[in-house]
């Protein structure tokens, strides 16, 4: 605290835990000397914060009696990243604090933001699902922008409200579009956030990353919660159904870890087989919905390992299409050893 403000701030903060302070204290704990504790009082009297000074023995300053702080001036920002703290320190068990200072200090907080802020708070505490409470892991940080703030504050309290949005939205390929959707909850999962909803346009169960949102509006009207919906469930387990998508089931002879680093959690659902009454040790049920089986014959291509098609049947010939393809082409090798495409 080299800064004289940030001293005259320590004297406040140091006021507000209440009963009356020596100078001789005031000054130990900020490492001058009386006489500038003195100036720091007069500064914070010309803020017009009421400091009452008490002669004698034990005398001092303390904050007048019924005295309360204003609201805490934080941004709408800066309140949504101590409040997340708190969140990830509770819900993560990762913190130095138990969950119940975690959770009051949470309140305290809460209480004394602005009564708006307050309340678009309490929509994040009550409506982001954590996996690391499911899972057992950590998330990292979320890779947020200067605009996370602005999406993730109106999304939780629609989910809360259920309360219908409109957004615009980037998808995966890059192409802008407009979505209207039923929030269900917003879910922090590996380092990023996403929303789930019934997405109306498409009248199908659907997640949205945070980071690809702008523009988001509250739209008339409420909606009834699905019975069972579960956002964690949605973003971690296999994707929703879907006309366009095909349901695909595979056995894969290889390690979690190795499926995984191909296949993530967030498009399909990896458990083992019991190996008595199936094929034996080692192998693995993997349970997808894809809008392309060409893109789930390239990825166990690319795992190298032993697999058995479940069904779709369909799945069978776009392997062996495939298997072709990558023959054919090795064979067309010329002499220099290039691959002609």
């Amino acid at each position: 605290m080299a800064r004289p403000t940030a001293r005259v701030l320590a004297v406040l903060e140091l006021l507000q835990a209440g009963g009356t302070h020596t100078v001789a204290d005031l000054a130990e704990r900020l490492a001058v000397d009386e006489r500038t504790v003195r100036r720091y009082i007069e500064h914070l009297r010309d803020l017009d914060i009421p400091v009452d000074g008490t002669r004698g023995r034990y005398g001092g300053y303390r904050l007048a009696r019924h005295y309360r702080m204003p609201p805490l001036m934080l941004t709408d920002e800066e309140a949504l990243a101590v409040v997340w703290a708190l969140l990830v320190s509770g819900r993560s068990r990762s913190g130095p604090a138990p969950a119940l200072a975690v959770d009051s200090a949470a309140a305290k907080i809460r209480r004394v933001l602005p009564a708006l802020l307050a309340q678009r708070i309490g929509a994040v505490v009550e409506t982001v699902d954590f996996t690391t409470s499911r899972e057992g892991g950590q998330d990292g940080d979320e890779r947020a922008d200067d605009g996370m703030a602005t999406v993730l504050l109106p999304l939780a309290e629609a989910a809360r409200d259920r309360r219908p949005v409109t957004f615009g939205y980037t998808t995966r390929q890059g192409q802008a579009a407009q979505r209207s959707v039923q929030p269900h909850g917003v879910v922090a999962h590996h380092s990023r956030l996403y929303l789930t909803g019934f997405d109306v346009s498409r009248q199908a169960v659907r997640t949205f990353r945070l980071d690809r949102i702008a523009g988001v509006r509250l739209l008339e009207g409420t909606f009834a919660a699905p019975a069972g919906s579960d956002p964690v469930e949605q973003v971690v387990g296999p994707l929703a159904p879907s006309p366009q998508l095909h349901e695909v089931s595979v056995l894969i002879r290889a390690d979690m870890a190795h499926v995984r680093s191909r296949i993530p959690e967030t498009l399909a659902s990896v458990t083992p087989v019991d190996p008595q009454a199936e094929k034996g040790d080692g192998w693995l049920r993997v349970f997808l919905r894809a809008e392309r089986l060409e893109w789930v014959a390239g990825t166990l291509a690319m795992l190298d390992s032993p697999f058995i098609i479940e069904y779709p049947h369909a799945l069978r010939d776009v392997v062996t299409a495939l298997g072709k393809r990558l023959i054919t082409a090795a064979d067309a090798a010329n002499g220099d050893g290039a691959v002609i495409a």
